[in-house]
């Protein structure tokens, strides 16, 4: 098989053209997008309005500013769940697994907390941002018992 100019030309300028796409789509990504990702992982679709999903995210980075993976690596796995290519995680070192694998379970957690997720009457209902509640225990009796 012969390589012309024109093949290597070609291959070339898809290449950058590539990078130069992969590059647009990892800037114009943000915090809301990774969390939205990785429920949507998880849970599938979500029923939940932009402004609900932004409170959640700003109230999560709030509590919990240390969960969030660094930009680089937040950029990068939400590249990677958009396209698909969730498995190429296990190329990462040991360590940004395990700050990826801390911060999904952290979101999960919260979302639960901070969202009426788990106390909808149906799976179409619209997921609310409702914020910090103490105890989301509905059978808790925090009533004080005097003898």
């Amino acid at each position: 098989m012969k390589i012309t100019r024109r093949t290597a030309l070609a291959v070339v300028a898809g290449g950058i053209a590539s990078t130069g796409i992969a590059a647009a789509a990892v800037s114009s990504f943000s915090d809301e997008d990774l969390v939205r990702i990785t429920l949507e992982k998880y849970f599938g679709p979500l029923n939940m309005r932009i402004e609900h999903l932004q409170q959640f995210v700003l109230e999560f980075r709030n509590r919990n500013p240390w969960i969030f993976p660094s930009e680089k690596l937040a950029d990068a796995v939400t590249l990677l769940e958009t396209v698909r290519l969730d498995r190429a995680r296990e190329l990462l070192p040991r360590r940004k697994q395990q700050d990826v694998g801390n911060f999904e379970r952290w979101v999960i957690a919260e979302f639960h907390m901070l969202t009426d997720y788990a106390w909808r009457s149906s799976p179409h209902d619209p997921i609310r941002f409702t914020g910090w509640h103490p105890c989301t225990n509905p059978f808790a009796n925090l009533e004080q018992q005097t003898a």
